[in-house]
Parts: structure tokens; C-alpha cells; sequence
């Protein structure tokens, strides 16, 4: 998971590149300005089969994160004009909320994980501009 933010620092524009991560062998986050929402790449198991893709609300203020759903929310066409229909915007557990996707579970070896990389890079171009206009 580690390989996907070194390969993101190529597959964006520059005003997107100073971001930061974390990794652990099955999710990466990437976020900007506060960690509690970040974007994943989450290796769900292999019970559940599937790899989510998504942009999580996770502060501790159930209140901030459902305003920034919603916000997200009132965008969700336009999100999925660029990034499918299988896009869901949902609260989550804890209080929490996501925007996500998921996929059918690959082998996360490099040609997999450079299709991830590409895809969150995608998903950051998209998002990014939206949540900056919320800030106002």
C-alpha cells in the first residue's frame, strides 16, 4: 500500500501534491489539511472480497462530518459524472461518513496497485475542488 502515495506524487497536478499518508499493510490514507478526512484505499479482507476506494469523515464531531456528507451530497451528481455511477455517499459507523467505491479484490501486486494509485488520483482531482468550495 506504501507504493500508492509515491506513485501519487505523479499522477497529480502540482497544487495536489503536498499531501500527506500513512500506510499499513491492507489501507493507505492520504489527506491535506486534517487526517480525520482523508481518502483510503482499503483492502477489506478476503471474506468481503471487495477493495474500497473513497474519501472518509472520521473527526471525532459526528455533527462536522455529517455537515461534509451532506456537502459532498449535494455534489453527488456531478462526482459521479466523473467518477461512475457506482459512487455511495453514506453515514458510517462511530458517528463517521465516507464517499466510497468498491472493487472486486485483486492480487495488490504492482499493476494493481498502480490501477488503485490511478484511480485515487482521480478521486482526489474530483473531490478536492468540491470540499475546497465548502470551506468558503
Amino acid at each position: 500500500m506504501a507504493a500508492i502515495p509515491k506513485r501519487l506524487v505523479f499522477l497529480l497536478p502540482d497544487d495536489l501534491r503536498d499531501f500527506r499518508w500513512s500506510a499499513r499493510p491492507w489501507l493507505v490514507q492520504i489527506y491535506y489539511r486534517d487526517p480525520a478526512f482523508h481518502y483510503e484505499v482499503w483492502h477489506l479482507g478476503e471474506r468481503r472480497g471487495r477493495v474500497e476506494v473513497g474519501l472518509h469523515f472520521e473527526s471525532r464531531d459526528p455533527e462536522r462530518n455529517r455537515a461534509a456528507l451532506e456537502w459532498v451530497s449535494l455534489h453527488i451528481w456531478e462526482i459521479r459524472d466523473r467518477l461512475g455511477p457506482f459512487v455511495e455517499a453514506e453515514p458510517w459507523d462511530r458517528g463517521w461518513a465516507k464517499v466510497f467505491e468498491t472493487h472486486p479484490l485483486p492480487s495488490l501486486d504492482p499493476e494493481s496497485l498502480e490501477r488503485f494509485a490511478q484511480r485515487l488520483a482521480l478521486w482526489i482531482q474530483t473531490l478536492e475542488p468540491i470540499l475546497n468550495r465548502g470551506r468558503g
